[in-house]
Formats: structure tokens, C-alpha cells, sequence
């Protein structure tokens, strides 16, 4: 009986966490439509946290800083970066991000675009 229970529990757990995950709107995707659908990117597997504001998306990734780095400066390769007295940030086109912070938590890591 105890089996049975345990294994309802496990099937239970991964059909839950597989449902949120691919109902998720970045999981699997690079990119993530911010209010003004503007498309900013977005590492692939970041699991979208919430949005705050109007200008700020929180995210949660699994992957290294080190990796989330590489690939958020690889995208933002393209974009001309810009201070004055007022703000500061990366521009293309009319995409607009001021910073994109990556927080190191102990299994996983806090990624919040300001854009």
C-alpha cells in the first residue's frame, strides 16, 4: 500500500512540474514579450517568475552565472550602450534595457531585466 502512495506522489510531482513548466511563457522559449511587446531576450530553460512595474521581469534559471553571463552579453553584443546624467543602458532599435542582474541564490540563480 505504501508503494502505491509513494509512487501516486512521485507521478504526481512530475506531472505538475511538467505542466508548469511548459505552461510557463519563457521556459523553452528565448524570448519574452515584455508590456509594450517589445521581444526581449531571455536564456533558454529561465523559468518566468513575475513582472513588476511595468519596466522589470524577474526570472529563475538553473544555469551557472558564469553561462547566463556569457549568453546575455552575447545578445546584448549588438545593442550601443549609453550614460548621461539622467539613466543608463543598451539600446537597439527602439528596445530599451537598462540592466539585466543576475543574482546568485544556492541552487539556482535570479535573473531581473529592467528594460
Amino acid at each position: 500500500m505504501k508503494k502505491w502512495i509513494i509512487l501516486f506522489l512521485i507521478l504526481f510531482i512530475l506531472v505538475t512540474t511538467s505542466v508548469c513548466l511548459i505552461t510557463n511563457k519563457t521556459f523553452f522559449k528565448t524570448t519574452y514579450i515584455g508590456v509594450q511587446k517589445q521581444e526581449i531576450f531571455v536564456p533558454r530553460f529561465s523559468y518566468f517568475k513575475d513582472e513588476c512595474c511595468m519596466t522589470a521581469a524577474t526570472f529563475y534559471s538553473l544555469k551557472s552565472k558564469r553561462q547566463l553571463k556569457k549568453e546575455i552579453n552575447k545578445y546584448l553584443k549588438d545593442f550601443e550602450y549609453f550614460e548621461n546624467d539622467e539613466t543608463y543602458g543598451y539600446q537597439k532599435d527602439d528596445l530599451f534595457i537598462q540592466k539585466y542582474e543576475i543574482i546568485d541564490k544556492l541552487f539556482y540563480r535570479k535573473i531581473i531585466i529592467t528594460y
